[in-house]
């Protein structure tokens, strides 16, 4: 079968591409190529794509070369998964994670790997059916795809007959939830299963020019009837990191001296047993490989974690109960707990790594051997993620917040792939709660949006019939959380604010009506949404989970109908800027019949507080904040009322009555606190994180002890807080066409600080002694703004601006 391309719509598309987007749900791409290759599979994939099981394939083409192109571009792409390679050196992998209606595919230039005489283009693919990550969409159909860009090479490596397949038999895999569940409880794991790699039946030659694999055959076709499920688009994300990192250090060993492992091999007695404990020393996203010689007929597992258990196998921080304190890099007698690979061995020398990427501080190797000894000759790690390149800085005089920054820039890092994830161990989802902080993360950091927008056009992508997004996209079954829909409106208003390309707020825009459309019907005659169907998530705290209140129970919500305010408003201004004007203008004329029902039904007069429901028997700062940052409150009002959510002791904490927000939710507190003027207080909120250090966290925790997860980017947000808010440095106008600078700088005696712009950076230097405040602000040409502080002004210029200013106070 022929690749099929978007021909079938073309017609469709030409005539009314909008039309085509409301009807077909997808993105209005060009017409590609018709290109001669074929998706290509084996007769054993049928089989196991029928029933959902895993398969692994290999395959490859052999070609003579009398000379070698100066450039060879294809394009290639597989489902699920898979890692090419060229005379046996790895070039690339994927693809991108997406759906089928945005299947993308990789440019690859294969030149650079050819050499003149004999080569071969090799792939491993394979697809894991049931046991697949929640984040990887499949067609299942288990195929292959390479076609060269210049039609001239066509013949000689586009994915067709000419490419031969065997059956990998050395890999099995199985779904990850059980095993984890009977190891650590009852908790939600949709990440790669543990997988089984057995060196007796592997074929370590495979991808060379002259490979002694037994079982090659000619390759088939994917599809033998119909048109194939995959729209095929070009990846726009660059190649993710495969760098090669330290391998860690031993922190324990029983049965085994091992000190100086993995920087030297170690041998293993026959008939015996060991264990190693490896450290990395932070928690970080890598592919294992385990190279081992001899001791035929052992067995290796390898647990990976990202903290040890105590020997309850309950609580993370070994040895304590649950708490605040308790050190996630204590060993001692802790356990290693979680997802946890098979490695068998025959005797010579193999190889052993896991296909898919593993997470964790830790990792676990226990050693069983059989009649010979084995010799472990070293245990590889090769870091990845999204290749990020930090641009922004943050040091200043107070160490305890140069690492909060460091350790939130880490976690974004570890927590970005071909999509976000919200913890790159347990669930790999981009949810669009966590996303729309992970992207300010990497605008300010980074100056790299294109994560950010494949993030923006996947949850448009997303829609249902009902056309609301999922809360979490790509993923394989449903997840519907309402509120997070609203915030990606918010995710889109920060895009605009902050990058000068229009272009994915025209193309999302008609999700942005769809959002709102779909709330419309919710919404009672006094303003307030009425519960709505799904999971109207709004935090980790009881009141506000909503799993109680799911489907249409409960009371009213003002937070959701707050929230819903504030997406009315963030449309209306997307409207006006790339949309249409009597859109805009029944946006807030919706926002303000909203307003009066929020106004009516959730103020309390006598707390001087919004409530939580129109009941008025529970009150959070999530309502609170909210009103604040939306200007329900009136600006003199604002500072009051968030005096009476905030506790005196600092930190995010509430007092008591008062539902305190999570480390997720406590982005839009610092929003709202910023908002009111009082961008002071900023310093205090970090008191929750500095407490945090203590416990030797490298990746910031998904919520307080007990947690599930060590590495969550949505508690990283103080990473761009210190940027936005102490170093002040902040958009003014859409595209960041214009700057204010506004330091908070509390008890900071100097600061060197920069955050990335489109335009390049933008470099904050302070100093301040005895009332006076010196700065230097550089800006990158073409951007001018103005410097504020304690209520003086002075107007900033492209280049260097040198500002000394005393205080008022």
């Amino acid at each position: 079968m022929k690749l099929f391309t978007p021909g079938h719509f073309a017609g469709v598309m030409a005539r009314n591409c909008a039309i085509a987007l409301a009807a077909l749900s997808i993105l209005c791409i060009p017409s590609q190529p018709s290109w001669a290759a074929d998706w290509i599979s084996a007769p054993e994939a049928a089989q196991a794509d029928s029933k959902q099981a895993a398969i692994a394939l290999q395959f490859r083409r052999d070609l003579t070369l009398t000379r070698v192109p100066r450039t060879l571009l294809v394009r290639v792409s597989a489902d699920q998964r898979y890692v090419l390679y060229v005379n046996g050196a790895r070039v690339a992998a994927g693809p991108s994670r997406g759906d089928l209606k945005a299947w993308r595919y990789a440019r690859i230039d294969l030149a650079p790997y050819l050499r003149k005489g004999a080569n071969v283009i090799a792939a491993q693919v394979w697809s894991d059916g049931r046991a697949a990550p929640a984040a990887q969409i499949s067609s299942k159909i288990t195929g292959f795809f390479l076609a060269a860009e210049d039609q001239a090479f066509a013949a000689m490596v586009d994915s067709g007959p000419a490419w031969t397949v065997r059956q990998d038999m050395s890999r099995s895999v199985v779904l990850g939830l059980v095993p984890m569940i009977k190891q650590v409880g009852a908790i939600y794991y949709v990440s790669g299963g543990p997988e089984t790699i057995d060196a007796a039946t592997q074929a370590p030659d495979w991808s060379s020019p002259r490979s002694t694999a037994p079982g090659w055959q000619a390759a088939i076709p994917a599809l033998t009837t119909g048109t194939a499920p995959w729209h095929m688009v070009a990846d726009a994300l660059p190649a993710q990191r495969y760098a090669r990192v330290p391998g860690g250090k031993v922190v324990r060993q029983t049965g085994v001296e091992a000190d100086d492992f993995p920087r030297r091999p170690i041998t293993i007695a026959p008939n015996s047993e060991a264990s190693l404990l490896i450290d990395y020393g932070r928690v970080l996203a890598a592919y294992p490989a385990l190279r081992t010689s001899g001791g035929k007929g052992a067995t290796i597992t390898a647990t990976y974690t990202e903290a040890l258990y105590d020997p309850a196998g309950k609580n993370k921080g070994n040895g304590r109960s649950w708490g605040r304190f308790s050190d996630r890099a204590r060993v001692d007698d802790g356990l290693a707990l979680g997802l946890t690979d098979t490695f068998k061995t025959a005797g010579g020398d193999s190889v052993l790594a896991p296909f898919w990427w593993r997470a964790g501080r830790f990792v676990e190797l226990r050693v069983k051997t059989g009649d010979q000894p084995l010799t472990l000759q070293g245990f590889d790690a090769y870091e990845t993620g999204y290749p990020f390149e930090q641009r922004g800085r943050f040091v200043s005089d107070d160490k305890q917040l140069n690492e909060i920054w460091n350790i939130g820039w880490r976690t974004g890092l570890f927590d970005a792939h071909e999509t976000y994830m919200d913890t790159a161990y347990w669930e790999q989802l981009q949810y669009i709660g966590d996303t729309r902080l992970q992207a300010l993360l990497s605008y300010d950091v980074s100056g790299d949006p294109r994560l950010a927008v494949q993030a923006l056009d996947a949850f448009n992508s997303s829609r249902q019939v009902s056309g609301l997004p999922q809360a979490s996209w790509p993923q394989a079954n449903n997840n519907v959380i309402p509120p997070f829909a609203l915030l990606w409106i918010g995710m889109l208003h920060d895009y605009w604010m902050r990058q000068p390309d229009t272009a994915p707020l025209t193309r999302n825009l008609e999700g942005v009506r769809s959002v709102l459309d779909w709330y419309a019907p919710y919404v009672r005659e006094n303003g307030m949404v009425r519960p709505t169907p799904d999971w109207p998530f709004i935090d980790w705290r009881p009141s506000l989970d909503g799993r109680a209140e799911t489907n249409g129970k409960g009371p009213d919500s003002c937070v959701v109908t707050m929230i819903y305010y504030g997406a009315l408003r963030q449309a209306a201004d997307l409207e006006g800027a790339v949309g249409d004007a009597q859109r805009r203008t029944a946006d807030l004329a919706q926002a303000d019949r909203v307003r009066a029902g929020i106004d009516g039904q959730c103020w309390s007069a006598s707390r001087g507080l919004y409530a939580d429901t129109p009941g008025k028997d529970r009150f959070s700062q999530h309502a609170n904040v909210l009103a604040v940052l939306y200007d329900l409150v009136p600006q003199a009002e604002q500072a009051r009322v968030l005096d009476r959510i905030m506790s005196p002791d600092g930190g995010i904490g509430a007092p008591e009555g008062i539902t305190g927000t999570t480390y997720y939710f406590s982005y839009y507190l610092a929003e709202a606190i910023n908002h009111a003027g009082l961008g002071d207080r900023y310093l205090g909120l970090l008191n929750t994180w500095r407490k945090l250090l203590s416990q030797n966290f490298t990746t910031w925790p998904e919520e307080d002890d007990p947690t599930r997860s060590d590495s969550h980017a949505w508690s990283a947000h103080p990473t761009s807080g210190l940027l936005t808010y102490v170093a002040g440095i902040q958009t003014a106008a859409p595209g960041f066409s214009k700057v204010r600078v506004a330091p908070h700088l509390g008890h900071l005696k100097k600061l060197d600080a920069a955050m990335a712009h489109p335009a390049g950076l933008i470099e904050t230097r302070y100093s301040q002694r005895g009332g006076r405040l010196s700065a230097r602000v550089t800006l990158p040409a073409g951007l001018t703004g103005e410097f504020s502080w304690q209520g003086q002004t002075r107007q900033l210029r492209p280049g260097v601006n040198r500002i000394a200013l005393r205080s008022a106070k």
